[in-house]
This record gives structure tokens, C-alpha cells and sequence, in this order.
């Protein structure tokens, strides 16, 4: 898991992944004003398919109600694009098969979980934590009751 600030992040760093190269030059170029002037919903940014935006607003859950989740095949990048939230952390080496709650689903690449969190991470506007098959999140966790607006790319492992 990556956390830090999408002004201290470079393409340059992702030389092993192309989908991951495109995603910091997307961030970079657009702004965060320009990803928050996407509608509310899913979009392919790449013509083979291997990175997808989900645009977002919502109020934060409970802690108790936020799902614990990883993903097998895709990278997350969870960008704040104004307001705050948590996300809680847990390493899958961690977990054993007793802590599934929901069987891992192909078509959608996702995995649920209960299991205590390591650390619960802020992000407030401009951070981003970028998720790994290892890094079971808690995203979504309520600080304030405002809305929070959010960029979360799916990103197609390719190496």
C-alpha cells in the first residue's frame, strides 16, 4: 500500500506498469478540479480496457458498516478529490480462509473479509492510497457527515 499526496506522485516511478503510468499522467493532467467535473459513475479511460474510473459521491459509513476488501487482479487508487475519510488496513497475509465473509467474485475482482484492522489511514483532499492484492481496505469510513467526492481507478495489473 502506497499513501501520499497525488502532487508528490510521478509516472516515472511506475516504469514496470504502463496502466499505472497513464493513471499519474491522467491525475496530473486533469487536476483535481478536472476529475470532479466527472459526472457520478464508471468510465474506460484506456482503449484496451485496462484502466477504469469510478466517480463518486457519498456520505462516509460507520467503521462497523465499511466492508473489508482486496482485489486479486486490479490496483486501486483511492484519490480524495474534496472532504475527508478513513480507510482501514489489513494485511491479507494476515487473514486465513475463516475470516471470508463473501467468496471471492471473478467477474467483479473482489474478495470480502472480517478481520481486525492494522491501521486506519486519513485521507483528506489531494491524498490517495493506492492498494495492492495484499492490502485488504476498509474505504468509505465516516469522519464528518459531509459528502465526500472521490476517484477511485481501477487499474489492470500488468506486470
Amino acid at each position: 500500500m502506497i499513501v501520499n499526496h497525488i502532487d508528490d506522485l510521478f509516472e516515472e516511478e511506475f516504469a514496470y506498469s504502463k496502466n499505472l503510468q497513464f493513471v499519474v499522467k491522467f491525475i496530473k493532467e486533469k487536476g483535481l478540479d478536472g476529475i470532479l467535473a466527472y459526472e457520478n459513475g464508471k468510465y474506460t479511460l484506456t482503449s484496451d480496457g485496462g484502466v477504469k474510473l469510478n466517480r463518486s459521491s457519498y456520505v462516509g459509513k460507520e467503521k462497523d458498516v465499511a466492508r473489508l476488501e482486496n482485489h486479486d487482479k486490479w490496483l486501486d487508487l483511492q484519490l480524495v478529490l474534496d472532504n475527508v475519510e478513513d480507510i482501514g488496513y489489513c494485511d491479507k497475509r494476515k487473514v486465513t480462509e475463516k475470516n471470508i465473509t463473501v467468496p471471492y467474485n471473478e467477474e467483479k475482482d473482489v474478495t470480502f473479509y472480517s478481520a481486525p484492522l492494522d491501521a486506519t489511514i486519513r485521507l483528506t483532499k489531494g491524498f490517495f492510497v493506492l492498494v495492492y492484492p495484499n492490502d485488504l481496505h476498509k474505504p468509505c469510513i465516516k469522519v464528518n457527515d459531509e459528502v465526500i467526492q472521490k476517484a477511485v481507478f481501477k487499474i489492470k495489473i500488468d506486470w
